[in-house]
């Protein structure tokens, strides 16, 4: 019998990408058209505002969302490239934890695979950060030791975010390696500490690890193992810095909530005392849609956008 969970059900397992990769896709050699797959809606105008430069003239190009990880690396796997160019499909995949769990990674010229967990691991940056408060927040002539009581004001409050999230992580890293099914996608970070008197903290039902861990898995949909983490932590730290391996969604909670508090409290932070004023309004939804136009490229991805111009023009 059919029902409306069914259906739904249905299709989250159906991979529309690939059904759009073959609608998309152009045989005629004299085409000019080059397809992207992308995980997520936020890929979309990073990748397609960051590659606008490497394009020949002439050429375009179309982005197909496929939703998830799993079903980027389904669609370049279930493709027949003897019948489609490389060159004309191209995958961005982001790594996540797949160096410590093995996860399938593809390793091929068309495929840019992210040197960290996530594209937003290489874009919500200190330097980011400075950007924004420079270019948004009316600050555009602030001098270089306002600019450094801001670096040392991001960096204490990471320092503090960066502890817990560890944890998070190692649970996360636990329940993959046990083959342990959860959604902590669900979980919301951003509720879990607060910026006062330009510091952060902890809030205080997560005041303790074994709390947090509690609503962590909780949130997750599974019941509290207190699990000993140590060795899931070490080995996150073997592999990667935190910067590196935390998910990128935290870092974007991170990110934008440190850019409220100082839209508020500049003059708290800085040395010249000066007032912000808040011009973008900047939100965990839309980080990167609004500031993707100053997030810098990263090394790997502007040598793969080169290499992707040169077969282009070959």
């Amino acid at each position: 019998m059919l029902t409306k969970e069914s259906l739904i059900e249905a299709k989250k397992s159906t991979n529309e990408a690939i059904l759009k990769i073959k609608q998309k896709y152009s045989c005629n050699p004299e085409s000019k058209k080059i397809i992207f797959v992308v995980e997520g809606k936020d890929d979309i105008p990073y990748y397609a505002t960051k590659c606008e430069s490497f394009l020949p003239d002439g050429w375009r190009i179309e982005i197909i969302n496929a939703f998830n990880r799993k079903k980027v690396v389904e669609a370049y796997k279930k493709l027949d490239w003897n019948t489609y160019n490389k060159a004309r499909i191209l995958f961005f995949i982001d790594r996540d934890l797949s160096d410590y769990t093995g996860e399938e990674t593809p390793t091929d010229d068309n495929c840019y695979v992210t040197s960290k967990y996530s594209i937003e691991n290489d874009l919500c940056t200190v330097e980011t950060y400075l950007k924004t408060v420079r270019f948004y927040y009316n600050l555009e002539d602030i001098d270089e030791k306002d600019e450094a009581a801001l670096s040392n004001f991001y960096q204490s409050c990471w320092s503090e975010f960066e502890k817990f999230s560890v944890v998070l992580m190692a649970e996360i890293l636990f329940w993959k390696t046990n083959k342990i099914s959860s959604n902590y996608s669900n979980f919301k970070i951003q509720n879990v500490f607060t910026i006062h008197e330009n510091s952060l903290n902890l809030n205080g039902e997560y005041s303790d690890e074994k709390a947090l861990l509690k609503a962590f898995c909780k949130q997750s949909g599974l019941p509290f193992g207190n699990e000993n983490l140590i060795s899931y932590i070490a080995y996150l730290n073997k592999l990667h810095t935190p910067f590196e391996f935390i998910r990128g969604k935290y870092i974007i909670a991170f990110f934008v909530k440190l850019l409220k508090y100082t839209a508020m409290h500049s003059d708290t932070i800085l040395i010249s005392k000066r007032k912000a004023k808040d011009s973008i309004g900047i939100g965990y939804e839309d980080c990167i849609v609004k500031l993707c136009g100053i997030m810098s490229i990263p090394t790997s991805l502007n040598s793969f956008f080169k290499t992707m111009k040169e077969k282009l023009l070959s």
